[in-house]
C-alpha cells in the first residue's frame, strides 16, 4: 500500500492507523535532521544573525527562533505519533496481517512507554546525595522518585494491560 496514494472509503481503522505512523514516521526524522544541526551550530549561526542590523535582523532573527522552537518539539511530537498510531494499528482490524512488524512495534511501545518509569527507578537508586549529611532530604528524595516511578508504571500498565489482553482474545 503506498503511502501517498488515497485509501478507499472501506479501509479498515487499523489500516488508516498504519498509514497516519508512516507518514509521521516519515516527518519524524526530517524535524530531526533540522533540529539536531541547529542546535550543535547554535552560537556560530547566532553570531552571524546578530551582526545584521534592521529589518533584516528582525525578521531572521524570528525565524530562527521560530524554527530553534518549533523543530524539536515536531521531532519529538513526530517519534512519538508515529509508534502512537503504530501501536493503534497493531490492536485494530487491518486488511492484512504482519505478525513481524506488529511485534517490533508492540516491543518498541512497550519499552517507550515504561521508560520513564525505569528513568525514574534508576534515578531513585542512583542518587547523589549524601544520605549521613541530610537523611531525611535523602529518603525524601528517593520517595518522589519512586513515587513518580510507581505512577507511571502504572499509567503504562493500564494502557497496556487492556490492548495486551483484547489482542490474546482474538
Amino acid at each position: 500500500m503506498p503511502l501517498f496514494s488515497s485509501l478507499p472509503e472501506n479501509a479498515l481503522p487499523g489500516d488508516r492507523a498504519r498509514r497516519r505512523g508512516a507518514l509521521y514516521l516519515l516527518l519524524a526524522p526530517i524535524a530531526t535532521l533540522i533540529a539536531i544541526p541547529l542546535f550543535l551550530n547554535l552560537y556560530p549561526l547566532w553570531a552571524s544573525v546578530i551582526s545584521l542590523d534592521g529589518i533584516a535582523f528582525v525578521l531572521v532573527a524570528t525565524l530562527f527562533g521560530a524554527i530553534a522552537s518549533i523543530a524539536p518539539i515536531a521531532s519529538i511530537a513526530g517519534w512519538l505519533l508515529a509508534l502512537w498510531y503504530g501501536v493503534e494499528s497493531v490492536f485494530m482490524a487491518r486488511e492484512r496481517r504482519t505478525p513481524t512488524t506488529d511485534i517490533i512495534i508492540t516491543s518498541i511501545g512497550l519499552v517507550a512507554w515504561f521508560l520513564p518509569a525505569l528513568g525514574l527507578l534508576a534515578l531513585a537508586v542512583l542518587t547523589s546525595r549524601d544520605p549521613l549529611q541530610a537523611p531525611n532530604a535523602y529518603w525524601q528524595e528517593i520517595g518522589y522518585k519512586l513515587t513518580g516511578a510507581g505512577v507511571l508504571a502504572w499509567l503504562a500498565w493500564r494502557y497496556w494491560r487492556g490492548k495486551l489482553r483484547r489482542k490474546t482474545d482474538m
